[in-house]
């Protein structure tokens, strides 16, 4: 029966309330069996708060009455005694709350057994059960953690509060939530000032990532050296391999901190560490997602009509008469679009005067956009198991991306399988081991002739895709590009390698301590190239007409690469306090690094198609064909390098450090092979200082400068000093009965005195945090300089032979860049927004003179910019016959800059800068630089129950671009390829005198003419790209502690490179270089992916 309730407005009575559990919004009343719980009446009047509020519910025929939730108040202040605007005040495992007032007063509804979290930006989190309190005041403590955050730098680490370089870093949560990434770089394009990031194709596997800190520092290349935990690796290449998800964090040296590196920082270091095994229960982290790939950017193409249309034009303005071999095929096309003519049953159109070699005419109106690219899809999945004790800890990741391609035709995918093991044993208080294996393999295919497919003008747009029976078409010498695809064999290429770190630490006192580091890694590199015979059919498919490539040219070849690296050093780290207020830290240490690198090439021609592996027995190839080649190399290099460093700082608020390293290379002679170089840098606290701690809104204020010099090696020979010979037992001349070998020096002489090149590196920062850490960011100056660059020098012609470069070159580059970050909270919404910009430039300053003027993109010019382009001016088109005569009369004998006699209303002028009454390269003027010098990045995000939603933009500044090899661009340049569809509807005639295009031609001299390295030609690369969108929903931790499994839970869904503005419209990625190899022209992508990540 059930218990009787007496209820009023102002009265609930229990009676004869018998044993039960019952819950209601967090608060139990437990009863035991045969007492009873009664609730006077006059407690229930009286003596209850009437902050509190009452509740019942049924439950088993029995109500359950209990106090659903009460006010409780209070004032936030800091240590001392402050009112802290803004603090986040919420209930442990529920939505909502509120911030304290500009008072620091705070008030809000909490139920019963509810426990309060109190948190702002720079103070610890705290944790407060509310049990019977109604007025809760805390008092906040600055979070050391924050102020104490440690900084991976060059052998060690720093606080990043005292720290003096310019040293970015990147945690792991920009990795995260980004899909499938080739690379780990790709998450951080745009996203670090001072870090320029390119991609240069969609190919998998072969996207040709680049990365350049701060821009430039020599004419000869130079990457950053990359050191991943504690051991050099070949290039930024080699992040490929790496599983994004097993990285912490990657810091960026860009100053005089990579001075520590010495010879090969020229490019900054690149500081990448792993994760590391964590004590605790047993972890396990799960991640997976899957992206789709969609078309974003290709060339824009004429189709049928536009293409023939365009034909006619041209070869009417050129003055071709209608019995013009391209005019009448032409209007063949246009009278028999979407049909063909099989010249087997029918008479050939043009008798015997033209298109002889041709089967037949089709006059499809083919996109070949379309029947060679499509969506397509890849996944990521990793999966991480972590625990131990305080004596053995571990984390073993495994790791699998496959990634297809968006052609539609042959092979072309990439796959990646990662293996990481991490342990951390500690032996005694004084001696612990850090252990690093890890596996990573790539696999690679790509058709081996997918070059000749993406040649993007080759194929007209009618050209059929495939016979009627699904064979391989050709017209003339001409075959549809899908086909070299299919057909053409498969480029294999298998990457294995295997990468061991081992540190052992030893304390020796309470200041002293030692450690070494002992690594090895080895890769090797299989390739497997078939180039495959193909025949080709008429449309008719009945017939082959031609066969390309031949039997005799089809190919098959081998490669196998193996590169060991081996690395050992070792440290000394001794650090005291004197006084409470002189920190002071030295370290010491020496390094010794090795590389041996062997090669083999085997190739034979002749291959059967049909056969997978040619020529095999029993898994044996053997090289059969009389066209056989083999190559065989092995080389060896080492480097020997002291290294020290020294710290200093008064009270964390005055900061000096010194550092230096001396390199010995096996690259030079003897008496060239040390060089010594070092750098100093200082900082100075000024949020410390007792004028500035009176300002409440500064938090941090920190000013530093440092110089540096580092070295750089690129172009130096491994056996630089050793006259090298190509020995031809083959080749030579007969004398006697015997046979002279033929020898030669290999191309190159040697260098006695050549050494690296050194780069001083100057910069100057500030660091800044405002309201209570909700403003943040960094600001910084820096310049380079280089006195000894690596350049050619002339020698008279009877020197015979190339001569080697010298140290004689003159290089300066400045810029600056910036970081900003706003973090703050409305209600229940934490958000921030911010951005990074980098502005750098550079100067070849000597170039042991500039050489000869030409037009184009050019890197030998004394007084500008590395890749500065130089042309023309434009002055506008010919617009009357007059004009023509006068132009064509004044330069057509006093020009160098092309053939001026066919020139016609609509065609361009150019300037006579120099005003001597001709057109030649002294007329050539500055249009700019091929490398923008302006990168930045805008990024915003917002939290909400659960719900995340986070944005970046990432763009370039002014870039000119000069696409010199791009010919598919120029309208008509070759009537029997496609093009271009831009100047469709803009091209000059009389009544369309403004038209940005000249009149359309098919003379090569006009379209040379025109179409030259100009400031008309030229285009601006500047744009803007809205990179990554992120909405994510985290499950509450109250939901998931009922499944006693998970303890997070995350889903999100993310879109990549979904749209930019740019002023190149024809397809092209503004990303990418001026000029992309044919094999690499792959649609630039946009992808969407849904991602799931689980800790158990």
């Amino acid at each position: 029966m059930p218990h009787l309730i007496l209820e009023n407005k102002n009265l609930i009575l229990f009676l004869n309330l018998k044993f039960n559990i019952m819950k209601q919004r967090g608060l139990t009343f437990n009863s035991q069996p045969g007492k009873t719980i009664v609730v006077a009446l006059g407690l229930m009047l009286g003596l209850c708060p009437v902050s509190s509020a009452w509740g019942y519910a049924n439950v088993n025929d029995n109500l359950v009455v209990s106090q659903v939730q009460k006010q409780v108040k209070g004032q936030v202040v800091d240590a001392t005694g402050e009112p802290l605007i803004g603090v986040n005040v919420s209930v442990v495992s529920q939505t909502g709350g509120t911030i304290t007032d500009i008072n620091g007063n705070y008030s809000l509804n909490v139920p019963q057994g509810a426990k309060l979290k109190f948190s702002y930006i720079g103070y610890k989190e705290q944790m407060i059960e509310v049990g019977s309190q109604t007025v809760i005041n805390v008092k906040m403590q600055e979070d050391s953690e924050v102020l104490d955050e440690v900084v991976v730098v060059g052998y060690g680490t720093q606080k990043k509060a005292t720290m003096t370089g310019s040293v970015t870093v990147v945690s792991d949560k920009m990795l995260e939530n980004k899909g499938t990434m080739s690379s780990p770089v790709q998450a951080l394009q745009g996203q670090v000032p001072g870090v320029i990031i390119t991609r240069n194709s969609s190919a998998p596997g072969d996207e040709s990532w680049g990365m350049s800190l701060r821009g430039a520092v020599s004419k000869n290349t130079t990457s950053p050296l990359v050191i991943i935990d504690g051991v050099e690796y070949e290039s930024v290449n080699e992040l490929r391999l790496l599983n994004p998800s097993d990285i912490e964090s990657i810091n960026f040296l860009k100053d005089a901190s990579a001075s520590i590196y010495g010879s090969k920082a020229a490019g900054g270091v690149v500081l990448v560490t792993t994760k590391k095994a964590k004590e605790g229960k047993v972890q396990v982290d799960y991640s997976g997602s899957v992206t789709a790939k969609f078309i974003g950017l290709s060339p824009d193409l004429m189709n049928i009509g536009e293409w023939a249309s365009a034909v006619i034009d041209a070869r009417t303005n050129d003055g071709y008469t209608e019995d013009d071999t391209w005019l009448r095929y032409a209007k063949l096309a246009l009278a028999y679009k979407n049909q063909y003519i099989n010249l087997d049953h029918t008479a050939n159109p043009f008798g015997t005067g033209a298109f002889t070699d041709v089967a037949d005419f089709v006059f499809f109106d083919t996109n070949w956009q379309d029947i060679m690219w499509g969506t397509a899809a890849s996944t990521q999945h990793e999966l991480a198991i972590s625990g131990g004790s305080d004596n053995s800890k571990y984390r073993l990741s495994l790791g699998y991306m496959f990634d297809d391609s968006n052609l539609k035709w042959g092979n072309n995918n990439n796959s990646r399988y990662n293996l990481r093991l991490t342990n951390t044993f500690k032996l005694s208080d004084k001696m612990s081991i850090e252990s690093v294996i890890a596996y990573n393999r790539q696999d690679q295919v790509a058709p081996t002739q997918v070059g000749s497919a993406l040649t993007t003008s080759a194929q007209q747009p009618g050209f059929p895709s495939a016979t009627v029976d699904g064979k391989p078409y050709a017209w003339g010498t001409w075959g549809a590009p899908n086909w070299y695809c299919e057909l053409g064999g498969d480029n294999k290429l298998k990457v294995s390698a295997i990468n061991i770190s081992e540190t052992f630490n030893y304390s020796i006192t309470k200041d002293l301590s030692t450690s070494v580091i002992a690594g090895y890694n080895t890769s090797t590199a299989t390739r497997d190239t078939q180039k495959k015979s193909i025949e080709w059919y008429n449309y008719a498919g009945d017939r082959v007409v031609r066969t390309d490539p031949t039997e005799d040219a089809s190919s098959y070849t081998k490669s196998n690469s193996r590169t060991d690296f081996y690395s050992i050093s070792g440290r000394v780290d001794w650090s005291h306090i004197f006084a409470d207020v002189h920190d002071v830290k030295l370290m010491a240490g020496l390094q010794y690094n090795m590389k041996e690198y062997e090669y083999t090439y085997l190739r034979t021609t002749g291959i059967l198609p049909s056969l997978e592996v040619p020529n095999s027995n029993n898994g044996l190839i053997y090289l059969v064909s009389e066209d056989k080649n083999t190559q065989s190399s092995k080389w060896q290099e080492a480097v020997m390098s002291y290294f020290g460093r020294a710290n200093y700082n008064y009270r964390s608020k005055y900061m000096l450090e010194a550092q230096f390293r001396y390199d010995g290379s096996s690259k030079f002679q003897p008496e060239n092979r040390w060089a010594f170089y070092w750098g100093t840098s200082g900082g100075w606290r000024l949020s410390e200082e007792d004028f500035i701690k009176e300002l409440e809104f500064i938090d941090e204020f920190k000013l530093r400068a440092s110089y540096g010099s580092v070295g750089n090696q690129a172009g130096i020979d491994r056996y630089d000093g050793t006259q090298l010979y190509n020995f031809k037992p083959s080749q030579g001349a007969l004398i006697g009965n015997g046979k002279v070998s033929y020898v030669d020096t290999s191309g190159k002489l040697p260098s006695l005195d050549r050494t690296w090149e050194r780069i001083h590196n100057y910069n100057i920062g500030l660091d800044f945090g405002f309201l209570n850490h909700r403003l943040t960011g960094t600001a910084e100056m820096f310049w380079k300089k280089s006195n000894n660059m690596l350049i050619d020098v002339i020698y008279p012609g009877i020197l015979g032979d190339k001569a080697p470069t010298a140290n004689y070159g003159a290089f300066k580059a400045h810029g600056w860049e910036g970081m900003i970050n706003w973090s703050d909270r409305i209600g229940q919404v934490n958000y921030h927004l911010g951005g990074t910009f980098t502005y750098t430039t550079n100067e070849l300053t000597d170039n042991g003179g500039s050489g000869a003027i030409k037009s184009g993109v050019r890197s030998d010019r004394e007084g500008y910019p590395l890749n500065s382009v130089f042309g023309l001016r434009y002055c506008g088109k010919i617009q009357t016959e007059e004009q023509l005569k006068k132009y064509v009369n004044q330069y057509k004998n006093n020009s160098t800059i092309g053939t001026l006699d066919n020139l016609r209303l609509g065609d361009n002028m150019f300037e006579d800068v120099n005003k001597d009454g001709k057109l030649t390269e002294e007329d050539f003027v500055y249009l700019g630089t091929d490398d923008p010098k302006v990168q930045f990045s805008v990024n915003a995000g917002l939290e909400w129950k659960g719900l995340d939603l986070s944005i970046v933009f990432q763009g370039a500044g002014k870039r000119t671009v000069w696409r010199e090899k791009s010919t598919w661009r120029i309208p008509m340049r070759a009537v029997y390829q496609n093009g271009s569809n831009q100047f469709i509807g803009n091209t000059w005639n009389p009544d369309n005198t403004g038209a940005y295009y000249p009149s359309l031609t098919n003379k090569s001299e006009i379209n040379d003419y025109n179409y030259q390295c100009s400031s008309w030609s030229v285009e601006d690369g500047a744009y803007l790209r809205l990179k990554n969108v992120t909405l994510g929903y985290s499950l509450p931790s109250s939901l998931l502690a009922k499944t006693k499994v998970l303890s997070k839970a995350r889903i999100y869904v993310t879109g990549s490179d979904l749209w930019e503005h740019s002023n190149i419209n024809d397809g092209w990625d503004p990303e990418a270089n001026r000029e992309v190899d044919n094999a690499k022209r792959y649609p630039f992508l946009r992808t969407v992916t849904f991602g799931l990540n689980l800790t158990f």
